[in-house]
């Protein structure tokens, strides 16, 4: 390749082959897709179904496998448990070798029909079809414009300009597009020369000059062609079937491969449909797409379809004339053809496509060039490539900005719908673009899905983390490994155990900033529950009335209901700090039906678990809260089984229930202490407190705080019981982030899709979360996405926070 990549760049403007040839870069989002509804997929059809029907223009997408940077350790930078934490993750990453897309839309900025060529064959199709047109006249006028030196006047530049601005506003109607920099074209070109070996180096921004000049009295420019020729970076040797690119980064071996007709019969949305996507997604290593479609107007269209339609009836005459008659292929080929005529006719006037799509594949040794060749043509499935021999350096060309020609041979006639249907823009992508990785997604891309436990604090978001899975699947360590990166981070941690069978308060790095407290009928521990102490100000009264009347008896009196309210709002008022020991003196003080209710709670207030409600009016109840992490172990505590109704609960588990309402009470007493540092609260068996009105209203109180002073619940559950999911949009509006492990009946899996507002009948999303095991789960981040990922842990830190008991 002795000519430059590219003939000019100036901004997102680029002329391909020569000044004639301008084409307007854009980059567009991508998104995630594989979860959708099935009525949000089609949304996404539909958008860039628009895009590519308003462009009307020739167009060229170009959707780029990239490596994922995972960042380095800074030389003498700052050592310890966070660094050598953050390494180890890098190094499990590493070996993953992640990838995701980058995706360009070139847009031909002249004249669709106008195609420059790159011979005289070329520029003579270009004239057009009018007998007028071949005068000999204006084919040496358009020969001598192709001639003339590389000069673009300033005037046709601003033209250029204003037209790209145009094209983006029609594009961005429909997709989220915005106009690719020139750093970005630069690495465009460069990686093209290095592919399967890492992303090239690009210094900055390194935008092309060009020397201004004064012609016939107007200004121009004259562009430095040769300063492109930087941008193609190594020696190019073609052989038959694939390049060698040697260069800086080594030397690239590169197949290109050229896809065959696609399946005539498509449904939306499907695998067969979303074949840019499915591909890309499934391979683990990265492999660029590009597809290039030329314009056909209706007008034309119709003329090619009526051309088929003739074509194919003469087939079929010629097969019937025959002994063996006219095949089924003819007769599907007739059905065909006026199926198209009958598309082309509607009220819509739709366009077609003559499209090409070219698949380049990359490696740094001709082996392994093989075997990802191989993996690529199993990744296509029924649809056939092509590996031109002799033609290897034009399908490089055809990777290049607006670099795309005729592949003769190569090329389908394609309608709006099905290049839409490849869905080049979909990814899989999730999580938050900072924190640490949470793990990687459940493709061949691998691609790093990012967890900031503090997103919903700092986005004005729903701050709550729900996890939610069958015992046995990762449920337990995924939180724990969210509390240790919290913990590294500077976090304060409030960690309740109501199994006692966490492993991350033992760590070396974190046992010397712990606290314990394990919730037991302890009398030194007398008090350190009391309501009227711990809960905020505006739930003391509605908290302390709430549980005291559970220690009543069933067949209590209303009065006595009657008379610990008087008693509750009469200490409140009175004491400055109020205790339910104090209330239980008001009630001794009062008339005989309030004493006897007094001596009936304070059987309560002298022993077993109820005693830590009642916290003494001489001493104050045992300090916490000095360590950044404290562990609160609660073992025995009385539960009901999940989903039982109230009314069928014993007192013994009403009980249990009020106590961990006060134990989530305690834990947010600790938190609201510190208001401007990170704080994370973890409740175990958590559908004990999502099933409470009270442990509800508590949640919205830590999401008033989480907003404000950066307050992060994360609650974890084995099971969604039924109750809770009748209260869904009530619950929704209390969760930010949902993971979602592997799960253990039907339907445990139906609750599962509601809470993520998935489709329930999907049969793919059934399987996933029936199968899912050690650390698989359904991810829904803060905003919303929904993604099959892999939680990873280092080694080290799994072994140390690992549940399973050892054998032998």
């Amino acid at each position: 390749m002795v000519d430059p990549p590219l003939a000019f760049v100036f901004g997102n403007l680029v002329f391909a082959r020569d000044l004639n040839d301008p084409w307007a870069l854009f980059r567009v989002a991508t998104h995630s897709y594989a979860q959708l509804r099935r009525e949000e997929q089609k949304q996404r059809f539909f958008s860039l179904l628009g895009a590519v029907c308003a462009l009307e223009a020739d167009l060229q997408l170009l959707r780029v496998g990239a490596a994922i940077p995972l960042g380095r350790s800074r030389a003498g930078g700052p050592k310890g448990p966070l660094a050598a934490y953050a390494a180890e993750q890098r190094e499990i990453l590493r070996g993953l070798a992640p990838h995701g897309p980058a995706v360009f839309i070139a847009v031909r900025l002249c004249d669709p029909q106008s195609d420059p060529g790159d011979s005289l064959s070329g520029l003579l199709a270009a004239l057009g079809s009018s007998p007028a047109s071949f005068a000999p006249r204006a084919v040496l006028a358009r020969i001598g414009q192709r001639l003339q030196p590389a000069v673009l006047p300033l005037h046709r530049l601003e033209g250029l300009r204003q037209r790209a601005d145009s094209v983006h506003l029609r594009l961005s109607s429909y997709l989220p597009a915005r106009p690719a920099r020139a750093g970005e074209v630069q690495w465009l070109v460069r990686r093209g020369f290095c592919r399967g070996l890492g992303e090239p180096r690009v210094w900055g921004r390194e935008e092309p000059v060009a020397l201004r000049a004064e012609i016939n009295g107007k200004a121009a420019l004259v562009p430095l062609a040769g300063q492109l020729l930087r941008w193609r970076e190594g020696f190019v040797e073609e052989h038959a079937s694939r390049l060698v690119v040697v260069g800086e980064r080594g030397c690239s071996h590169q197949a290109h491969l050229v896809v065959g007709a696609l399946p005539e019969l498509l449904f939306f949305p499907s695998p067969r449909a979303e074949l840019i996507f499915r591909v890309a997604e499934t391979l683990p290593f990265p492999v660029d797409f590009s597809l290039a479609a030329t314009f056909i107007p209706n007008r034309l269209a119709l003329r090619l379809a009526h051309r088929g339609i003739q074509d194919a009836d003469q087939l079929a005459r010629a097969e019937g004339e025959g002994e063996q008659g006219i095949s089924d292929r003819s007769y599907a080929r007739r059905e065909e053809a006026r199926t198209l005529l009958s598309y082309l006719q509607g009220p819509t006037k739709p366009p077609l496509f003559r499209s090409s799509l070219v698949v380049a594949v990359g490696a740094a040794d001709p082996e392994e060039l093989e075997r990802r060749v191989e993996a690529v043509r199993r990744a296509f499935g029924e649809v056939t490539l092509h590996r031109p021999f002799g033609e290897q350096l034009r399908l490089l060309c055809h990777h290049l900005p607006g670099r795309v020609g005729p592949l003769r041979g190569y090329d389908d006639l394609l309608t709006a719908e099905q290049l839409a249907a490849l869905m080049p823009t979909a990814t899989h992508r999730a999580g938050s673009r900072r924190g640490f990785p949470l793990g990687v997604v459940l493709s061949g891309s691998a691609r790093p899905v990012r967890l900031d436990v503090a997103e919903g604090s700092r986005a004005n978001r729903n701050a709550a983390i729900l996890c939610v899975g069958a015992l046995g699947s990762g449920k337990t360590t995924a939180v724990q490994k969210l509390l240790y990166e919290a913990f590294l981070a500077g976090a304060r941690i409030v960690d309740c155990d109501p199994k006692g069978d966490h492993r991350l308060p033992d760590c070396p790095e974190v046992a010397a900033a712990v606290e314990r407290l394990e919730l037991a009928p302890n009398p030194r521990l007398r008090g350190v529950l009391d309501p009227l102490l711990i809960a905020p100000r505006h739930l003391r009264q509605e908290t302390a009335i709430a549980f005291l009347e559970e220690l009543l008896p069933p067949e209590a009196a209303p009065s006595w209901r009657a008379a610990l309210v008087r008693a509750v709002g009469a200490v409140l008022s009175r004491d400055r700090q109020p205790t339910c020991t104090a209330v239980l003196a008001a009630l001794a003080a009062g008339d005989p039906e309030e004493a006897a209710l007094a001596r009936t709670l304070a059987v309560y207030a002298a022993g077993g678990l109820t005693q830590l409600a009642f916290a003494p009016t001489d001493a104050p109840p045992p300090a916490f809260g000095s360590r950044q992490f404290t562990y609160l172990q609660i073992r025995d505590l009385p539960a009901p089984e999940p989903g039982v109704a109230r009314r069928e609960l014993s007192r013994l588990e009403r009980v249990g229930q009020q106590l961990v309402r006060l134990i989530a009470l305690f834990a947010f007493s600790l938190l609201r202490e510190e208001r401007s540092r990170l704080k994370v609260f973890a409740f175990d068996e958590g559908w004990r407190l999502l099933s409470d009105p009270v442990g509800r209203s508590l949640l919205v109180s830590l999401q008033r705080l989480g907003r404000s002073e950066l307050a992060v619940p994360i609650i974890s559950t084995q099971l969604l019981t039924d109750a809770l999911l009748g209260e869904r949009e009530s619950l929704a509006g209390l969760l930010g982030a949902t993971m979602v492990f592997g799960l253990r009946s039907e339907e445990e899996v139906d609750r599962a899709l509601a809470l993520l507002g998935l489709e329930p009948k999907r049969p793919d999303l059934r399987r996933l979360l029936l199968s899912f095991n050690e650390g698989r789960c359904l991810l829904r981040d803060h905003r919303g996405r929904v993604e099959a990922i892999q939680v990873i842990v280092p080694p080290r830190l799994l072994a140390a926070l690992s549940t399973t008991p050892k054998v032998g």
